[in-house]
């Protein structure tokens, strides 16, 4: 699983996640649209992150019926709108024919990554008021306490504490 490290691009901020801390997960993996162009999200693929958001609400719920995390509405909601930007964003940047969708649950956090098979690591950039596209990451740098890409840049991951802890940002 990808972790905050020298070398990694993109990362807002520069802490330690407790991911060697992990108490369950849940994977997901879709396959894409193989008629889908570079770039474009078809519509079968246009489905896929409504469905993933649902699941992603559903599994933290699951986990609080287990007694696994306190999930306030903030957490859930905040984790929809992540799991949305992460997964759209590698339906549209990515290249491989599947995405992986992990959901971890650790000591301290919620950990999403997303893997899109694209080697090509994403960037964070500041969308004019008239770009249709392009707000995906900004909206995960300011929600999420913090966020990364792999290595070798073909998985993007965002963390949210769901313990009352100040934001590291």
């Amino acid at each position: 699983m990808p972790s905050v490290a020298d070398g990694v691009v993109g990362v807002s901020a520069h802490v330690d996640l407790p991911l060697a801390d992990f108490r369950v997960g849940h994977r997901l993996r879709i396959a894409r649209d193989p008629a889908a162009a570079p770039g474009v999200i078809t519509e079968a693929d246009a489905r896929w992150p409504g469905r993933l958001r649902r699941i992603a609400r559903a599994t933290l719920l699951h986990w609080q019926r287990q007694g696994l995390l306190a999930a306030a509405e903030r957490l859930l909601t905040t984790e929809e709108l992540l799991t949305t930007e992460l997964v759209t964003n590698a339906l549209r940047h990515g290249s491989g024919p599947e995405i992986d969708y992990r959901l971890h649950l650790t000591g301290t956090h919620v950990v999403t990554v997303v893997r899109d098979g694209s080697p090509e690591s994403p960037v964070l950039r500041q969308a004019s008021l008239d770009d249709e596209h392009g707000r995906g990451l900004f909206l995960v740098d300011s929600m999420a306490d913090a966020w990364g890409v792999s290595p070798d840049g073909t998985a993007i991951w965002c963390a949210l504490s769901y313990r009352d802890q100040p934001r590291s940002k």
